[in-house]
């Protein structure tokens, strides 16, 4: 395996990685590379899928000021919808 040479190395693509990302293409330094565990972005809404599970916070604190939804089906969304939101 080779070692990859970049200026930043983002760990995890769920939603604090996925906006450092566009803030650092944003910004000019798309020089990253983000590592991810799992096969998908999404972080916890990509990891847990059990039954009923939902943000405990309104779901538009979980959006970006730059791609907001109105679209989020009850105050405090389903993990799917945060999953899809992300992807």
């Amino acid at each position: 395996m080779t070692t990859p040479d970049v200026q930043t190395v983002i760990v995890g693509a769920g939603f604090s990685g996925i906006g450092a990302g566009i803030l650092l293409d944003r910004a000019g330094l798309g020089d990253y590379l983000v590592l991810e565990a799992g096969s998908g972005p999404g972080g916890t809404w990509f990891w847990n899928t059990y039954p009923g599970v939902a943000v405990d916070i309104p779901s538009f604190s979980y959006q970006f000021s730059f791609e907001q939804s109105a679209d989020w089906s009850r105050t405090y969304a389903k993990g799917h919808e945060l999953k899809a939101y992300a992807e």
